[in-house]
């Protein structure tokens, strides 16, 4: 049985299910969808989608840029896609940034929705309307909010997704803990095997409640002006350190994660044993909690972030485990902390 979750935000109603199989659903929609599939999902579960017009997308971060953009609204036109179209983005969360922003932009904005196949994009990417690509490597520099009618995370399809791909995600699962519910955090703690071993039943309470909760801050703060800035913990340093070491997001995010609560702490905010819960965790769930980075070459990327305000930069922190906040640390701060950090 499917979970269903509301995401009500300004301009747009977007319907959120968690369940298996739920791919099976799209010959039910109407008008018929033109697919935009990621190229190694439609390798895995084509036969779910080779009934209905594809336009491939390619796998990999590398491949979330404009030139892609371009590329995919050149097959539109071939297609005979009007404005009167459904678009369905199908993939994980490149594939979602990706086909939001080309729905977003193709004859000015289109109806479309997503199928999210990895847990990072269930849980975080293809939910709040964030839709995008990267400029010369860094994240998510061109873009627009725009809110899909619906998101479908098929908890089936993660049944294929690479391992190392699986466990990054949960980076992202343990962040709405670390941020928003001490509560939920336990509940991993406790289930950990259950999410690592793709326990269903487990996956889908975990899912449920991560949507549940991005949902909530997107209603309150759709344009990213205040409450929703927290969903960023740990993404500060964790984009400069993907940047950087070439590693997975979640991965770059557990440790960015890792980094921030331990300044929270040097900051006198959250406690030694908060720290050492967090990176518990983090360390559980089979994710890298010892950062080795070069300062400089972190803070060089961090400069160029688009949380960025002038000399400033919005930094979430951690004074307790649930419990987050923003602040605005001066750049020349925080190059410091970088140095004392490593």
């Amino acid at each position: 049985m499917e979970q269903g979750i509301r995401l009500s935000a300004r301009h747009a109603e977007t319907e959120i299910s968690v369940g298996e199989n739920l791919s099976s659903g799209l010959k039910n929609l109407d008008p018929r969808p033109v697919l935009l599939v990621d190229e190694k999902v439609m390798s895995l579960h084509g036969q779910h989608f080779d009934s209905f017009p594809v336009v491939p997308i390619p796998s990999g971060e590398q491949y979330k840029t404009i030139q892609t953009v371009e590329q995919i609204h050149r097959e539109l036109v071939r297609l005979e896609t009007d404005r009167s179209s459904l678009l369905v983005g199908v993939g994980g969360g490149v594939t979602t940034d990706v086909a939001g922003f080309v729905a977003s932009t193709y004859m000015r904005g289109v109806r479309f929705g997503f199928i999210a196949s990895t847990l990072l994009g269930q849980v975080d990417a293809s939910i709040g309307g964030k839709n995008g690509v990267n400029l010369d490597g860094y994240k998510n520099m061109v873009g627009v909010i725009r809110q899909p009618a619906f998101v479908w995370c098929d908890l089936s399809l993660l049944t294929t997704l690479a391992r190392r791909e699986y466990v990054a995600g949960i980076a992202e699962v343990i962040k709405y803990g670390a941020i928003r519910s001490r509560e939920f955090l336990n509940f991993l703690g406790d289930h950990m095997e259950g999410v690592r071993s793709l326990d269903m039943d487990v996956l889908k309470a975990v899912v449920t409640r991560c949507v549940s909760i991005k949902a909530d801050i997107v209603q309150q703060d759709e344009f990213e002006s205040g409450i929703r800035r927290l969903l960023n913990f740990g993404h500060t340093l964790g984009h400069a350190i993907e940047r950087d070491r070439k590693i997975l997001h979640g991965e770059a995010v557990a440790m960015g994660m890792v980094l921030a609560a331990r300044l929270s702490h040097t900051l006198g905010q959250l406690g030694a044993e908060s720290v050492s819960i967090l990176e518990r965790i983090l360390a559980d769930a089979g994710l890298p909690v010892e950062p080795e980075m070069d300062p400089d070459r972190i803070y060089d990327h961090i400069r160029k972030d688009k949380k960025k305000s002038g000399a400033q930069i919005h930094f979430v922190l951690l004074d307790d485990l649930g419990s987050a906040f923003v602040r605005k640390i001066p750049l020349t701060e925080l190059k410091k902390m970088l140095h004392d950090l490593c």
